[in-house]
């Protein structure tokens, strides 16, 4: 069983990190990571949001001292604990790093064992606190890519930097992972559901997309496979980033119409495919930053290669200097975020710790209320059962023995609850009941302005007084007069 304080795999240690680095994962494109991410929520690593439908991952404080120091703070191991061999290699890890003019030792593909080699010192040294004061260690390549590790003055803005060492990490990544021309042909002969093209132009298609594949290995750029089978996608990878690739023919529908793709894939209709194709990269369904190409009269899509790779390199330039310009801002976004959350916490907790020694004092006055009426019950049925004493003593000189019994027998009912009711004797007596009630949820509410008792948001259940279920902290034969 999965603990919180577990160490992470390589996959949620290089996700946490991305996380750390201002990658909210709110794009499509992130979508498949959300799941892990949800594992690293679990353990406290990082808060996710989705108002307003928006997924929105951030770093906790919990995952800043895991990235910090290597564990996490709940782990129960001594802080010296660390795997044979690594604690010198942390010290040579370190004291390398401080020899460097920026701090920084790059290893450049490295094999496993040399991998897994820096994964022990780098939380070795987190563990056994040998990075200095003031400074941070930051580390990339856990499980694919070049190693990047570097040491990172905390008082200083060095996000900005840190970020374009780990883009220019993940574009290693993507580079050892090319596909060859004959390797692409056989994934598209393997997974005919990739192309949207009639047969005729099948072959025409794969060619296509072989000889774009070619040129655009030179540019940082590739034509891949994301989804294989009967749902069979395509996808094209620029730099570090996985856009969305569709390349289909035109039809034309039975009224000689450009027909869509439902009535493409509808058995009801009736289309026509024209031998045209259609070329349409962007980084995400629906995204602004989407190109399509079309073949034209005299200018097909083969004459078109190097025109199309011009365009997708122009538009993911300026999509990745916006993202850079924008970063700083985001990170500012999440730090403003950040404030207004604690600043609700702080007036929730306020009002929280305001609210429930009002909710105690309510608690306490119903209690005493409950307890005068218990009480009233008790005296007011000892009193009858002295009267009716007296009618059996009565009915006992008019020669009534059976009147006499019953309602002796009632008598003793009736003190067998009054003593059960009383208040101030017995297992029900207010003796046994605790001074300091703690108050349950709906006692709070009245108190709290519109927040909730659960945590620092609005009260989405607020209910008229009327309608709150308040508590009874008093014994239940108090009330035993009042069942039906």
């Amino acid at each position: 069983m999965t603990r919180r304080s577990d160490q992470l795999n390589d996959r949620q240690g290089d996700l946490l990190e991305r996380i750390a680095d201002g990658d909210d994962l709110s794009s499509p494109e992130s979508a498949p990571l959300r799941v892990s991410a949800h594992a690293l929520h679990s353990r406290g690593l990082i808060a996710i949001s989705k108002r307003k439908g928006l997924f929105a991952a951030s770093i906790t404080d919990v995952g800043r001292y895991y990235l910090r120091h290597g564990y996490h703070p709940e782990n129960d191991r001594p802080s010296g604990w660390h795997a044979p061999g690594d604690s010198e290699n942390a010290e040579e890890l370190i004291s390398r790093l401080g020899k460097t003019s920026n701090g920084t030792v790059r290893v450049v593909e490295p094999d496993e064992k040399t991998r897994a080699a820096y994964r022990g010192a780098v939380d070795a040294a987190r563990r056994r606190g040998l990075v200095p004061e003031g400074q941070a260690i930051r580390y990339t390549g856990r499980s694919e890519g070049d190693i990047v590790v570097r040491l990172l003055n905390t008082d200083e803005d060095t996000d900005t930097d840190w970020y374009r060492i780990r883009q220019q990490a993940r574009k290693s990544k993507a580079e050892n992972k090319k596909i060859t021309p004959q390797d692409l042909r056989q994934l598209l002969i393997d997974n005919p559901a990739a192309l949207q093209v009639s047969n005729g132009q099948r072959e025409r298609a794969m060619q296509f997309l072989i000889d774009l594949n070619v040129a655009a290995a030179k540019h940082d750029q590739e034509v891949r496979l994301t989804r294989r089978g009967e749902h069979a996608k395509l996808g094209y990878r620029i730099g570090t980033e996985k856009w969305e690739l569709t390349f289909d023919e035109e039809h034309l529908n039975s009224h000689g119409r450009p027909a869509d793709y439902w009535e493409i894939k509808s058995s009801y209709s009736k289309t026509t495919p024209t031998g045209k194709l259609r070329l349409k990269i962007g980084a995400y369904q629906g995204s602004t930053n989407t190109h399509t190409w079309q073949d034209q009269k005299r200018s097909p899509l083969e004459r078109r290669i190097r025109s199309i790779i011009t365009d997708i390199k122009a538009s993911h330039e300026e999509a990745a200097r916006k993202a850079e310009d924008n970063y700083p801002k985001h990170q500012a976004y999440l730090a403003e975020a950040n404030r207004k959350r604690m600043e609700e916490r702080r007036q929730w907790e306020q009002i929280t710790a305001s609210a429930r020694p009002q909710a105690q004092a309510m608690l306490q006055r119903r209690t005493m209320v409950a307890a005068l009426d218990a009480w009233r019950n008790a005296q007011d049925l000892r009193e009858i059962c002295t009267i009716l004493d007296d009618a059996a003593a009565a009915a006992e000189q008019t020669n009534a023995p059976h009147s006499a019994t019953n309602l002796r027998n009632w008598c003793i009912v009736g003190r067998e609850l009054a003593n059960r009711l009383d208040p101030t004797t017995g297992p029900a007596s207010l003796a046994n009941i605790a001074f300091d009630i703690e108050p349950g949820v709906d006692d709070l509410r009245p108190y709290l302005e519109g927040w909730s008792p659960d945590g620092p948001h609005q009260d989405y259940q607020r209910k008229p007084v009327e309608q709150l279920t308040l508590s009874k902290p008093w014994p239940s034969d108090w009330e035993l007069g009042t069942l039906p």
